[in-house]
Parts: structure tokens; sequence; C-alpha cells
């Protein structure tokens, strides 16, 4: 009862704050609804705005109905053409922080609910290697917007729970209730609980009390643990990586706010609080716009400025399909290293154990671990192929509860009224394909399109867009780098607080918050010793840290590409010791060895991977001062 009573006077304190803040800054702040950011249109990417439509109505019956009527079986098309039987390295040595943190803005800009009252029954097929023939594998509907649906003028609609604009309201929240909740109240900080990790769902934020049942929502698929972290997210709690994000961005709020109290120490919680938030949304920003999207071949048009006219909603077509994208680049194994790159005590991670299981956190020492490994590991191709934990076991064994999340997606933009491929194409300005040569040069992914579809103007949206060649330099296909790009400015341009336009900001912070990368949040929120600059790929890039005074080792490995053992070929200054790990396509540690560098040219000889799989392997050679990452293709 005290606990409550003490809820209450939170909120009507944060009402009377909010009063206040609307005279104290005049509008410099966002709301946390994102209410009123465009002064003309105030609903405008506020939180149940609905999805813009940006393509033709794709429901079977123009109202609402499914589309794809006389299209195959979801699970036949997922085991047909995205059984991934191997690893397969993204072709941009992009790292799995890339997908990572596209999950991370995902849940920043787009969340919808589901209907439990309209499943989808996806039957599975004969022959199939994990579910039972004739079972059904789940899929709900997503919750259409009342009053939508009722005629082929006024077809179902969907609404966006959260706020579309990159403002971190997956830290802070989307609505006053989670927000009061997350927040101390006490020099603009945030909760946390043991360890600088994020507060659990309890009476005091701790893991050892009990759980409080005015807790903010949280998403629990898989019922194994009643206390959760609490975000500004429902979906924190999805998987480690994703928690160590969220935890990194509130360990950062808080640094902020022990800086701006030192500077302004008559300054009360609420404005020290509002600062910090605007620099964490202003951080996120400029990750996604200066590194993140450029790092995935995204070069957008110069920034110009806000432009009141551009709606910054999140597209059906965006949310349904397109950055559903991301499903293809996790790999089936999640690393967790210390600060010499060794896997730690406890293990590397299998990714089917590690849904909605926030103790993992804890178990493994705290995040760092996970930072540490989504640098090593290369994320997988965004190409036609998802891994079985995601596959086969998403949030269960198969037949116990156990998902297709190939499936799912197919499914969700057909529920979500997406058109077909090649229709979507006409609509983005581009010619129609003819053939299924024109997806795809790869001749067997054609022929599995052409054997399921048959028809070019009958492909699933989701299915078609990984299909396609990648752009030059691009992780993306030319109708799916259209669509990211679409979102991507008017989530810039049409936000009145996009940080280069914010007048909260002087031109000496924009230009600090520009150079601030995601690397430095990294590395003065951790314990971690060293990180590369570029954090989101293994490309040549400088190792900074403190230890580290030449940045590269000079290493050479022959024959590469390489059928069974290779040799390294290496040069030292001055005689030093040399730590070699030896990583497999899938993050796993497979091969370690110390070694003496003798002043002038060294070989480490007969290194073998004849008994490997074919794919890209990583080797780690590190002193302490020096480092090098070589780049390994076993054929």
């Amino acid at each position: 009862m005290l606990m409550r009573k003490k809820n209450i006077v939170r909120l009507l304190l944060f009402i009377l704050l909010m009063i206040d803040g609307v005279f104290l800054f005049s509008q410099k702040v966002r709301d946390i609804t994102g209410y009123n950011n465009n002064i003309e249109n105030p609903l405008w990417g506020n939180k149940d705005s609905y999805f813009l439509k940006l393509t033709e109505n794709g429901f079977g019956d123009g109202i609402k109905s499914l589309s794809g009527e006389n299209r195959p079986n979801a699970r036949l098309i997922s085991n047909i053409i995205f059984e991934q039987q191997q690893a397969v390295p993204d072709e941009l040595q992009l790292t799995a922080y890339n997908w990572a943190f596209g999950q991370f803005i995902d849940h920043d800009i787009n969340l919808v609910g589901v209907d439990y009252s309209e499943p989808i029954f996806v039957k599975v097929p004969e022959g199939d290697k994990h579910f039972t023939p004739g079972s059904s594998i789940h899929v709900f509907r997503t919750i259409g917007a009342e009053g939508t649906g009722t005629s082929i003028d006024n077809p179902r609609s969907f609404k966006n729970e959260i706020t579309s604009f990159i403002d971190a309201s997956n830290v802070y929240g989307s609505d006053s209730a989670r927000n009061v909740w997350l927040r101390t109240f006490k020099d603009g900080k945030l909760k946390i609980s043991d360890g600088d990790l994020l507060p659990w769902n309890t009476f005091s934020g701790q893991f050892n009390d009990k759980i409080d049942p005015h807790a903010p929502e949280l998403a629990n698929d898989t019922q194994v643990n009643d206390k959760l972290f609490v975000a500004g997210d429902v979906r924190a709690n999805e998987n480690p990586l994703l928690l160590a994000l969220h935890t990194l961005f509130v360990r950062e709020h808080n640094r902020l706010c022990d800086e701006i109290k030192s500077i302004h120490p008559d300054w009360n919680d609420e404005k020290i609080y509002q600062l910090a938030r605007k620099y964490v949304g202003a951080y996120l920003q400029s990750i996604v716009y200066y590194e993140w999207l450029p790092m995935q071949g995204i070069n957008l048009p110069e920034y110009s400025g806000y432009n009141p006219e551009i709606n910054p909603g999140i597209s059906n077509l965006f949310s349904a399909a397109a950055f559903r994208l991301g499903h293809s680049q996790i790999g089936e194994i999640l690393l967790r290293l210390d600060n010499d790159n060794n896997e730690i005590i406890q293990g590397n991670l299998n990714l089917k154990d590690a849904f909605f299981n926030p103790l993992l956190i804890n178990f493994s020492g705290g995040i760092e671990p996970f930072l540490k490994g989504m640098n090593i590991q290369i994320e997988q191709k965004l190409d036609t192929k998802m891994v079985g934990a995601l596959r086969n076991y998403l949030f269960g064994d198969p037949d116990f509860g156990g998902l297709d999340l190939a499936a799912i997606n197919i499914m969700r933009s057909r529920e979500r009224g997406i058109p077909d491929y090649n229709t979507i194409r006409a609509n983005f300005g581009l010619e129609k394909i003819e053939d299924f040569s024109q997806i795809t040069s790869d001749s067997l992914l054609a022929n599995q399109l052409k054997f399921l579809y048959g028809n070019v103007d009958n492909i699933d949206a989701w299915v078609g867009l990984l299909a396609e060649d990648h752009v030059e330099n691009t992780i993306f296909g030319p109708l799916l780098k259209i669509i990211i790009e679409d979102q991507f400015i008017r989530l810039r341009d049409g936000d009145r607080f996009y940080f280069e336009n914010d007048p909260g900001f002087s031109s000496e912070e924009i230009e600090k918050i520009k150079n601030t990368k995601f690397h430095d949040i990294i590395m003065r929120n951790t314990d971690l010793e060293y990180m590369p600059k570029e954090v989101f790929t293994q490309r040549k890039v400088p190792l900074e840290g403190p230890h580290m005074v030449h940045l590269e080792l000079f290493a050479k490995a022959y024959p590469n590409p390489v059928k069974d053992v290779f040799t390294v070929k290496t040069w030292v200054e001055d005689d030093i010791d040399i730590n070699l790990n030896l990583i497999d396509p899938q993050g796993k540690l497979i091969w370690s060895k110390n070694e003496i560098m003798y002043s002038g040219e060294n070989f480490i000889e007969n290194i073998d991977l004849s008994g490997y799989s074919k794919g890209l392997y990583n080797l780690i050679l590190k002193s302490d001062k020096k480092i090098n990452i070589l780049k390994i293709i076993k054929q």
C-alpha cells in the first residue's frame, strides 16, 4: 500500500512538472508521447498514430482478409528457401552490432499489438524435419485500428503503439506511466539495479524483492521467468544483446546527469533529466545517420533542415515487411568474451537458449561479455536464409511452443495488406520484373521461387525483398534499399527535434554530438579496455584503448583462401608475446595458441582447417599493445 501511494505521489509530481515544463522549456523538449512535434499536424509520429500506406491495397478482399490466398503454405516456403545449413558471413564484414543495434532502433520506432482472438493457423507440411506434419504453427493477426476494415473505402488500418521518432523511447517510454516508473526523480536519473543494470519489475527494482503488480507491461513470450528487466520498450528482455544495449544507454543517461549536475548544481531534477534525455536521443540519431546506415551502404542526401510537410510516421510496408530484414542476419551463437577476446568461463551462448532469459546478463558478469562478443562476431549475410534457432526453435522447441519466424514474417505481410513484390516495385517507381532471374542471379534460388510461386506477380513481399541481388557496396537489394532510405529520410527530415535542427543545441553542441561515436558511448559506460572506433564492421579499422600504443600488428596469412592448412607471417620491431585465437563462421573459438614473436619476421605454420566447414574465419592476433584480425576464407 505504501509503495502504491508513493507511485501515485510520483505521478502527481510528474504531472506538475510537465505543466511547469510547458513554460520552462516552451516546447524545447519532446513530449513523451511524440505529440505536437509537428505544430500543424500534432498527431504525426505520435504514439498510436496510423501506419502510413505507401503501396496499393493488398488485402484479399480489399477490406481486411489475408492477401495471397493462392500462394504456397508459409512453412513450405520457409523449408524450401529459408533453411540455413551453414554459416554465411556478411560480405561487408558487418559485425553483430549491426543487427542488434537495428533491433534496438526498431524498438524505438515501431510496435504493434496482436489480437489473440484472430489466430492464423499455418499448417505444417508433409516431410517437415522439425514440426509434426499436419499440426499447426500459430500466428496471430495484428490488432486492427478501431472503426477500420469495414469497406473497400475504409480498409483495415493499424496503429503504432509507440512514437515513430528516433527519440530513445526505448529508453524512456512512450507514455507517462512507464516513464514515471522508470525515473528516480532525483538528480534526473533513471532507476538501476545492482551491477548498474536495468531495474527489475519489483517494488525496489532489485531482483530479490517482490514483483510490483504496477510495473510496466513487459513481453515474456516464453513465460519461463516472471522477473524481468524494465525498460522503455516492452520487448527489452527478448535477448541479451538487446538488453545490453538498453543498459548501455541507461548508463549513458545517468552519466550525463552527473555531468550536468556538476556544471549546474542549482538545477532541479526535471531540468537535468530533460537535458540528459535530449542528449541520449541526439546520440542515437547521430549513430543511426552517421555510422549505422552508412556502414550498410545507405548514404542519404545531406540534411537541409526540418520540413513540416513530411510525415515522419512509420509505413506499413516498412513495419510489416522491409525492416524485418534483420532476422536473416542473426547467427546461431552469441559470443561472450572477456577483455582478451577469450570465451568467458560460462562459454558462448546458443541463441535458442537466450530468448527472454534476462538472468543471463547477471550470470555472464554483466553486459560487457556480450558487447565484446558482438564486435568480434561477423553477422550473417542478408539473404533468404535463417538460422534454426529462429526458424524452428523461436521461443520454444518444435511442437512445444516453438515458432518459425520466417513463416511468421511471410504471414505478417499477408495479414497486414501488403501487396506482392512486383506491385511494390511499381509503386516505388521501379520497372516490374518479368522473370525470376531478374530478382536474383542465384539460379537455384530463382528456380525455387519459380517452383513455389509460378508467377512473378505473386511473390510475397518479404521473400522478394530478401531474394534481391545486392546493390554494389550495400547489403540491400534495389527495392529494399529504396524503402529503407524513404523511411529514414522521413524520420530525419520530418522531426522538428532532430538534433541538427533542435533549437536546444548550439552549433558547438551539434558538432560534439556528431563527433561522439557509438564506440565512445560503449567505452565510457563499461569496463572494456579497447574497442574499434567503428564497431559496426571488421573491415580494416584501428583499435583504440588505454593500452593500445601501436594500432596494428603486421600479419599476413597464406594461402588465403585455404583448403587445408595455412601459415601466418608476422613482423615485429621488438620481442613480444602474442595470443592467437581462431574464430569460426558461427563465432565459436576453435583454436588458440600463445607464441613469442622475435624481432623481425616470424612464421606460425600448419594451422589446420581441414576438418572444418567452408566460410569466413577470423584469426585474432593480440599482444598487450598491438592487435590485428585476419580474414581467412576456407574453401
